[in-house]
């Protein structure tokens, strides 16, 4: 393209802009089409939000006496914390920093700080403000929120995905449908199912649990009844579970310190990663794959154990047992009584060990079996 067309373009662009503004039909309110708008809109798009200014929201609702759930649906992330006290009603207090690109656009989006709080049949929804959200300008946003909710120690709380840290306590029954972040669950009078993933996991003082977790650190303590679990990736750690417990582990750590009051059966299926067993006395059984573990017993009990690709380690109760152990293309060490494996490629040990008592029972593929003294012996 030569010069002069070049400028010949140039001035056809002239023109047509200037035909347009002055044919095209009124912008609707509150829009800036024009030059010096659209360089306004830049300069905001390029400085971003510049002013802030708190934005702080509370409400007080009363709660029927016919109402026994609290359901909670924010799927904006924040920070968000349920306690069950001994009230009549639910107290809200919302707490955030809002920004916008000077003090109007903040304050506006400051407004919408506010959370919907409506019956629905048996339950109460907390939930976001669709209209006041699509209020916020363009340019402004919500941070940083802290929302803290009191209710009714009596209600069950039920909560939607949610991102961000949360922490859950003294309330009848909790069902966590999602909770992407740091987690603290505690004081749970009734039964709790929660799906955890990526980050850190508390779980203190529950009736029951069934738990589904991705990439969840933590511990899980005191649950007076059954417990079950589905995880992945995990590094949990579990204490006074009365049980009984359930368990399907992929490429987790688990380190279990059994109560005495843990009931039968411990049922473990796991697929990677370790398993640790501090203090069985109660019967379990173990299927595992690529997975290390690692039982100390505390008494004789019914055990059952079968691995592949990776090694049996077990501490022998101090009472009595029958061992029935066999090491396929692995080796087989016992260090407790008086039995010796018998065989070189694929070595077994069946017999008695004081006096005799509950089946030990392991069986190893591509493993090795160590067979651990009793303590004191």
């Amino acid at each position: 393209m030569g010069k002069r067309e070049l400028v010949l373009a140039v001035i056809f662009v002239v023109v047509g802009v200037c035909v347009y503004q002055f044919t095209a039909p009124p912008p609707p309110a509150g829009s800036d089409t024009s030059v010096g708008g659209i360089f306004r809109n830049f300069r905001r798009h390029i400085q971003g939000p510049r002013e802030t200014t708190n934005a702080n929201w509370t409400a007080t609702i009363p709660v029927d006496p016919s109402t026994s759930e609290l359901r909670i649906n924010l799927p904006r992330p924040n920070e968000l914390t349920v306690t069950g006290e001994d009230r009549p009603d639910i107290a809200v207090d919302v707490q955030g920093v809002a920004r916008g690109f000077d003090q109007a656009e903040a304050k506006a989006a400051a407004d919408a700080a506010t959370l919907k709080i409506e019956p629905m049949g048996s339950a109460i929804m907390v939930t976001t403000d669709p209209v006041r959200l699509r209020a916020i300008p363009r340019n402004a946003r919500l941070d940083q929120l802290t929302i803290t909710i009191k209710v009714p120690r009596r209600l069950g709380v039920r909560l939607e995905p949610h991102f961000g840290k949360f922490t859950a306590t003294n309330v009848a029954s909790a069902e966590i449908q999602g909770s992407r972040g740091e987690t603290r669950v505690a004081d749970i009078s009734g039964a709790l199912q929660i799906t955890h993933s990526g980050g850190t996991l508390e779980i203190e003082n529950v009736q029951s649990l069934k738990l589904n977790g991705r990439n969840s650190r933590g511990t899980v303590k005191t649950v007076g009844g059954p417990l079950s679990m589905d995880v992945n990736g995990a590094e949990l750690e579990l204490t006074a579970v009365t049980g009984p417990i359930d368990g399907e582990l992929r490429n987790t750590e688990l380190r279990i310190n059994c109560d005495k009051a843990l009931k039968p059966v411990l049922r473990l299926n796991a697929h990677g990663g370790n398993v640790r067993l501090e203090d069985l006395r109660t019967e379990a059984r173990i299927d595992a794959r690529n997975t290390g573990v690692d039982v100390t017993m505390a008494a004789p009990a019914p055990i059952t154990i079968d691995s592949t690709g990776d090694d049996i380690t077990v501490t022998a109760p101090p009472g009595g047992y029958m061992l029935d152990a066999v090491a396929t293309d692995g080796h087989l060490v016992i260090d407790d009584g008086d039995l010796k494996p018998q065989g070189e490629n694929d070595p077994r040990a069946t017999g008695k060990v004081r006096g005799g008592g509950p089946a030990l029972a392991l069986r190893s593929t591509h493993g090795d079996i160590t067979i651990r003294k009793a303590a004191g012996k």
